[in-house]
C-alpha cells in the first residue's frame, strides 16, 4: 500500500501521490527518515473548484439548513 511519507496517511493502489500534502507517495509506512520531495503541480486530474461555485455550494448548504429547521419548528408546534 502506498503512504504518504509527510502526514502518514495510508492510500489504496495506483495512487501517487497525497491529494493533501501534494507529495509522492512511498511503498512503505514512514518512519521518519523518508525524504519528502514536493511535487512541483498538483497531481493530474486534481482541482480546486472555482470560487463561484465554492459560494454556490455555500448558499445551498444554508438554505437546507434554513428548510430543515423550519420543518422541525413546525412539526413541534403540531405536536
Amino acid at each position: 500500500m502506498p503512504w504518504c511519507p509527510k502526514c502518514g496517511a495510508e492510500f489504496r493502489k495506483g495512487f501517487t501521490a497525497c491529494n493533501t500534502c501534494h507529495v509522492k507517495l512511498i511503498d512503505h509506512k514512514p518512519d521518519g527518515t523518508e525524504t519528502v520531495e514536493e511535487l512541483s503541480s498538483p497531481p493530474e486530474g486534481w482541482e480546486r473548484e472555482s470560487p463561484k461555485k465554492q459560494r454556490m455550494l455555500r448558499i445551498l448548504r444554508a438554505l437546507t439548513m434554513v428548510l430543515l429547521a423550519l420543518a422541525a419548528a413546525l412539526l413541534l408546534q403540531n405536536m
